[in-house]
């Protein structure tokens, strides 16, 4: 496992545990980020995002609609494929069930990161089917 691979595993680990928690997640952030360091999710989602601010403007966001859908997840099929200083993640995610979706629902994600100066210069999200993720937690 590459530094970059383990890095954005501890990432991965972080996010998770600091869903909910924002202190944690302020105190622990700089870890992995810079106030330059830019986060891009689909503009239907939070759309292009930069720094400590825009990181704490997209957990809060995450965290709220988890607080409001009540819903679960967990993931699974962490691959990695890097080339220098950018490594592309993939992994599923599967949620837990709720009302219209009896069975949850699953999708695939696609993250880029681009690292500079050991730390994440930028973070690109990409989702299967971002139209279908919304529906689910409309």
């Amino acid at each position: 496992m590459s530094n970059h691979t383990e890095f954005i595993t501890r990432y991965s680990r972080f996010i998770e545990s600091t869903m909910l928690d924002e202190e944690a997640f302020v105190a622990g952030l700089p870890d992995y980020i810079t106030d330059e360091s830019v986060l891009v999710e689909p503009e239907s989602l939070f759309g292009r995002l930069v720094g400590f601010q825009g990181w704490k403007q997209w957990r809060q966001a995450a965290a709220d609609m988890a607080v409001r859908t009540g819903v679960s997840f967990t993931s699974s099929g962490s691959e990695f494929f890097e080339n220098g200083d950018t490594v592309l993640h993939t992994y599923d995610v599967e949620f837990s069930a709720r009302e219209n979706y009896p069975d949850g629902w699953r999708t695939s994600l696609v993250e880029r990161y681009d690292f500079a100066d050991g730390k994440i210069a930028r973070l690109t999200e990409y989702y299967a089917d971002t139209a279908a993720f919304l529906a689910f937690l409309a």
